[in-house]
């Protein structure tokens, strides 16, 4: 008996001691798991009941891209001025260009081909004098010579360390036609993850011929890059965007500045008062809208990059993304570009990056098919060869769940 209540004691003290060290870390994360919940909110852990439900999804293969371009990422599109424009991040070139780059931080193709039922072909790039494909946003004289200083076999320290603009979202004012790309402003250098948002802004964009406009937002509101719209402690505006009944919706999934929060907060502005902070409203819950940024609440969870758009076959707002830390993509749908968002239902995995997360899923609004009961969604994904990727289409066929209007 007393064997058995020392064996009871011993296995009592060891489980008081890892009970221990478990409510410690705890304790340690606790704060910040509150924190990202009291940011997200209830809404994006429950949701509306789905109003959609996938039929099937079919795998149309890698996108065809020009070989001067090993690997890219992103990919928004948006329909301007007769041609569906796609969008990249940092892009991998197989020859340097005329700067002497094999990374640019942008790049963008364009196709008239809008039928997208047996894959998208005829993209074609702008090209410069080297015959590389050529950056969509201009950079500034300070960030150009940053870069260059900074390139090469007789770089400045860090070596390799850049300004990037990466394009966000792309909108298109059907008042005037002319196209609004979001974007980002980072600080990166060599290394995976090895980067830090300065904040965020809108270029304006007149025609495929010229290249879009950085602002200058006065007084500004990050003082050394005066084209920035919102800080790096601000929402990341520009994830998805849409216009609807004349008004700019845009969702800023994200803070920089935390990790642990991926909330999709929106604002909303004319468009032609887009520059000015002053005209935003942001989304504050229970069907207001506030003038102060600090009052956003998130709409829903979300991966940085997604689509939303108006969805005819569904009557309903539909956004598309990556299941953070997964490789299934993921559907939500709203009666209303604020909400109130249904819970995701997936809607395919993706192939297997050779490493990492597939993070970029989206949809192309105008190459939806049959009134948007068949939807259209890329992601890139990495390869095995050095700096490689490729960007993959899925056809996606939608059903109304059993509970909507038919």
């Amino acid at each position: 008996m007393a064997f058995f209540f020392h064996s009871l004691r011993r296995n009592l003290r060891h489980t008081q001691l890892h009970l221990g060290k478990w409510l410690g870390r705890l304790c340690q994360i606790l704060p910040a798991l509150l924190a990202s919940f009291a940011t997200v909110g209830c809404d994006a852990f429950l949701g509306s009941p789905p109003a959609v439900t996938v039929m099937s999804a079919q795998d149309l293969g890698a996108i065809p891209t020009n070989p001067d371009i090993l690997g890219r990422d992103g990919g928004y599109s948006a329909l301007f001025q007769g041609q569906s424009v796609w969008l990249y991040g940092d892009t991998f070139l197989a020859k340097p260009n005329a700067q002497n780059f094999t990374l640019i931080s942008d790049s963008w193709s364009s196709t008239s081909d809008l039928i997208a039922q047996g894959g998208i072909t005829g993209f074609k790039e702008p090209f410069d004098s080297a015959g590389a494909p050529e950056m969509l946003l201009p950079e500034t004289q300070a960030e150009e010579a940053f870069n260059a200083a900074h390139n090469g076999s007789n770089c400045q320290q860090p070596c390799g360390a850049r300004w990037a603009l990466w394009p966000a979202s792309v909108v298109v004012n059907p008042a005037n036609n002319q196209a609004l790309v979001f974007y980002m402003l980072v600080y990166a250098q060599p290394g995976a993850f090895n980067f830090q948002a300065a904040g965020y802004s809108v270029a304006s964009w007149q025609s495929l011929t010229t290249q879009p406009q950085r602002p200058t937002i006065s007084p500004p509101v990050v003082s050394a890059h005066p084209d920035l719209l919102f800080n790096q402690n601000e929402p990341a505006f520009g994830s998805a965007s849409l216009i609807s009944g004349g008004v700019l919706y845009v969702y800023g999934c994200g803070i920089a500045t935390n990790g642990f929060d991926k909330g999709c907060r929106l604002g909303k502005v004319a468009p032609q008062n887009v520059l000015n902070r002053s005209a935003w409203s942001y989304y504050a819950g229970n069907g207001n809208w506030s003038s102060q940024i600090s009052d956003a609440i998130s709409a829903f969870n979300a991966g940085s990059i997604l689509s939303v758009a108006w969805n005819n076959y569904l009557q309903l707002y539909l956004a598309v993304y990556s299941e953070p830390f997964s490789q299934d993509v993921v559907l939500r749908t709203a009666p209303a570009p604020e909400g109130p968002w249904s819970q995701p239902v997936k809607a395919f995995t993706a192939m297997q990056p050779s490493q990492g997360n597939v993070y970029d899923a989206h949809a192309h609004s105008e190459y939806d098919a049959k009134g948007g009961q068949t939807i259209y969604v890329s992601y890139s994904r990495s390869l095995p060869a050095p700096f490689t990727s490729e960007v993959r289409l899925v056809s996606v066929q939608l059903a109304r769940a059993t509970n909507q209007k038919q």
